[in-house]
């Protein structure tokens, strides 16, 4: 990781550098790539995507009072990020504001639970028809599932990666549900997955 923070200094002078992802919660392989957050003073580009022997920079470039003005959403991957550098608090003040959000937004109230059931089953009831229109409706919900199995669960979304890291780890047989629906993408196997996904207590 140093070759990228020490790239990230020289190139940057930031203010604060917050990494996440892989390479920071140790998941990282061949085809990772180094993700990051860095704020600096002044503006310049918004990306950096160079390679640094062979690894991939994904990293993201912000003001400090771009940071202040950003709608918070466009900071969620911060949540368990790791503060590298930060020279006058500006990375742990976003940070927090960042955890704020989230725990204000993990419980749904339960109307709203209910109405995402009642779509899920609607969905399921016109995947039984099996034409075109009712098997796009199966494989569209197989993508956006994982939120409302998340949602369903009171935990927040935070993507499709860490989403499916927590059933692996967590759920076993939620886990073997939505992976046998990915392989074999039938209108019955995601049933099997959908009726999993409601079945909340």
């Amino acid at each position: 990781m140093e070759k990228f923070i020490d790239y990230l200094k020289t190139e940057y002078n930031p203010l604060a550098i917050v990494t996440y992802g892989s390479f920071t919660n140790g998941s990282n392989d061949e085809t990772s790539d180094f993700d990051c957050l860095i704020i600096i003073d002044k503006k310049c580009q918004k990306h950096d995507a160079t390679r640094i022997d062979g690894t991939p920079l994904d990293c993201f470039i912000y003001t400090k009072e771009e940071v202040a003005h950003e709608a918070i959403e466009t900071f969620l991957t911060l949540f368990d990020g790791n503060i590298i550098l930060d020279t006058d608090g500006v990375a742990a003040a976003l940070k927090q504001r960042v955890k704020a959000y989230v725990f204000e937004h993990t419980v749904t109230p339960n109307d709203e639970k209910q109405w995402i059931i009642d779509w899920i089953r609607k969905t399921m009831h016109r995947a039984e028809k099996n034409d075109d229109e009712g098997n796009y409706r199966a494989v569209a919900f197989l993508e956006e599932s994982l939120n409302d199995y998340c949602i369903l669960r009171d935990r927040f979304y935070f993507g499709s990666k860490k989403a499916l890291a927590f059933l692996k780890e967590n759920d076993a047989c939620g886990y073997r549900l939505y992976h046998q629906a990915l392989l074999e993408r039938t209108n019955a196997a995601i049933r099997k997955w959908a009726d999993y996904v409601i079945q909340i207590h």
